[in-house]
């Protein structure tokens, strides 16, 4: 069954030789699968969104994508032997060996909690518990999200109180701020705002670590992120804000358009931009991005976009806290299209990558030894 879905991936990818097509015929007619049944089975291996970037990078050039350089991955473990067995009787003597020799699994990264600082520097640690619970007189806390209740507009002119949302490595949150923003932390994330937004603009303060905003709209108050190395102002819209070590910062807009500006410089993005301000005076670099690349970790995902397998495996041992060691050195270079849930087993993620190509892994402990 593992031939069958090299072949099949091969198909999607038009890689397909004429030994190729003859032996794939032969196993159709083997299994008795039809054009119908076909259609739907590589419907499953590869969703609309990775057929429709496949069919944009044929456009961009001629070469042939050979498949076992640049795979489309996602977390469907042996999905052409699963719909064989689920739909066909006549085939339910078939049986799947995974390639992977598994002695034990890695464990699922635990989320960490996040950390509330109030006005008066007393700490809340915020849980994940079921239900709504009441973590301040204005906030409200229903599980992996905090959602702050917006003040009557007599009470405008009242002093700004402030709190900040601390997310620890290995941690993610989610909070509706006091005008309905709602604000994504990935981990290492600070970030300062008001309990209630007061005067003629919204203002918060990116302390570290990286954002995704969902700004509502309010023409007549602007919202501004403060940053270490400039700031960005919009109206409403959707956009992606991440403080680099380096004192270095990336805004990249999804939706909507905004303002990135410092001292003396600025440039209003379009969607699907990224402005990049770093050390260098009066410099703002503007470039064309894959956006779900960059915001794949607020949907708690993975995207690795024709990356080298040494470059996807350090990513995967530095959240899984596993070490990775190469019986055969040229593997690293394999390049695949991995797309898949932070918080899936590492296991069945190692199965797919198994399912198409010529990689294997042995899981010992937290040592994961790769091999032909």
């Amino acid at each position: 069954m593992k031939e069958l879905n090299k072949l099949i991936i091969k198909d999607i990818f038009e890689c397909l030789s004429e030994e190729d097509m003859t032996r794939l015929q032969n196993l159709r007619t083997q299994l008795h699968i039809d054009d119908k049944m076909y259609e739907r089975m590589k419907k499953m291996i590869t969703s609309q969104e990775v057929h429709e970037r496949i069919e944009g990078e044929r456009k961009k050039s001629n070469r042939i994508i050979k498949i076992m350089r640049y795979a489309a991955i996602l977390v469907l473990p042996v999905v052409v032997v699963a719909y064989v067995l689920l739909n066909r009787e006549d085939v339910t003597k078939l049986q799947t060996v995974s390639q992977n020799q598994v002695e034990e699994r890695v464990a699922i990264p635990v989320r960490r909690q996040p950390m509330l600082v109030l006005e008066d520097g007393s700490v809340l640690h915020l849980q994940r518990g079921k239900g709504e619970k009441e973590v301040t007189s204005n906030a409200v806390s229903n599980g992996n999200e905090l959602v702050y209740s917006k003040k009557d507009s007599a009470e405008k002119n009242n002093e700004v109180e402030y709190n900040t949302v601390m997310v620890p490595k290995g941690g993610e949150y989610h909070v509706v701020l006091a005008d309905g923003t709602k604000v994504w932390f990935n981990e290492e994330t600070s970030l300062k705002f008001p309990v209630s937004f007061v005067g003629d603009t919204r203002e918060v303060f990116l302390e570290k670590g990286e954002i995704y905003l969902e700004v509502s709209k309010d023409k007549e108050h602007p919202f501004i992120v403060h940053t270490m190395n400039g700031d960005i102002q919009v109206l409403g819209t959707e956009f992606n804000v991440k403080c680099l070590s380096d004192k270095k910062m990336e805004t990249t807009l999804v939706k909507g358009s905004v303002q990135v500006r410092t001292k003396n410089a600025e440039v209003v993005l379009e969607p699907n931009q990224q402005a990049k301000v770093g050390n260098v005076v009066n410099v703002i670099t503007v470039t064309d991005v894959n956006v779900e690349e960059i915001i794949c970790w607020k949907d708690n995902m993975f995207f690795f976009r024709d990356v080298e397998l040494e470059k996807i495996l350090d990513k995967l041992a530095e959240w899984y806290g596993f070490t990775v060691f190469y019986e055969n050195a040229d593997v690293k270079q394999e390049k695949f299209f991995v797309r898949v849930d932070k918080y899936a087993e590492v296991n069945k993620i190692l199965d797919v990558i198994s399912e198409v190509s010529n990689v294997k892994f042995k899981i010992n402990g937290k040592i994961i030894t790769v091999y032909k």
